[in-house]
């Protein structure tokens, strides 16, 4: 995996890291994956959506070793190439990349906040990504991973999100409350120009989304570019305006 220049880089990769060639996803939460070595193996790969077009087999792929001998899968897939672009595949990373922007003030809008809360109970059933909280007072932080990217433009959902939906009437309820809601997309890789949320995959989704901001959500899109030796410096994305945000974007 060869690394690009690591001088933007502001968020090491998990170590240790290892190379492999991705063969194939039997399921969505596995990735077949052949090792340097020779022998093949099941890892896990962290990502619900279906990554369309991300996951060609034969292409580089990198990732953590646990050590641990005794979990079922020992390796967990974080990245792999595209038409030489880097994506992250692991979402559970995106939180990870998002608190550390959010303590370096490198989010537009929320540099303000000077503590941070993780995994904030907001109601029964429902816990946010993150409460920061401040002399402007409290603002709630949800982040969302978008692996997709068409034509330079990051979409999500890549497939239906039940889940995304609860947390969008929720968020809408907050605001309605009079608190403060940020929903922020994280895409894992450096290609994409812009940002859309699509009704393509899940039209209930858009539909929420569309309400969401209308009630007051604030929407960021945000890209880090991935290589071997970590994430660049997050950049701020356009993302659609409310009254495209559910536009089926099949062409």
């Amino acid at each position: 995996m060869s690394a690009n220049n690591g001088n933007d880089i502001f968020m090491t990769f998990p170590q240790p890291q290892i190379e492999a060639t991705f063969l194939r996803r039997p399921q969505r939460f596995l990735a077949e994956m052949r090792f340097p070595e020779g022998h093949e193996a099941l890892v896990y790969c962290a990502n619900p959506g279906s990554m369309t077009g991300c996951l060609v087999s034969g292409n580089e792929a990198l990732l953590w070793d646990s050590a641990d001998l005794k979990r079922k899968r020992r390796y967990t897939l974080r990245a792999i190439e595209f038409e030489g672009t880097w994506i992250g595949t692991d979402t559970h990373l995106a939180n990870r990349i998002v608190e550390e922007a959010l303590r370096l003030k490198l989010v537009p809008g929320l540099e303000c906040y000077t503590t941070l809360v993780r995994e904030h109970l907001v109601e029964v059933g429902f816990k946010v990504d993150f409460l920061l909280s401040g002399a402007r007072g409290e603002c709630l932080v949800e982040v969302k991973s978008a692996s997709v990217v068409e034509s330079g433009i990051a979409r999500f959902p890549d497939s239906p999100t039940p889940r995304g939906v609860k947390h969008l009437k929720a968020l809408k309820r907050e605001v309605l409350a009079g608190r403060r809601a940020v929903l922020l997309f994280l895409i894992q890789r450096a290609d994409a120009t812009s940002f859309v949320v699509s009704n393509s995959h899940d039209p209930l989704y858009g539909e929420a989304f569309e309400e969401a901001v209308a009630s007051g959500v604030e929407v960021l899109a945000m890209s880090v570019s991935v290589n071997s030796a970590g994430f660049g410096r997050p950049k701020i994305l356009p993302y659609a305006l409310p009254s495209m945000a559910s536009l089926n974007t099949n062409t």
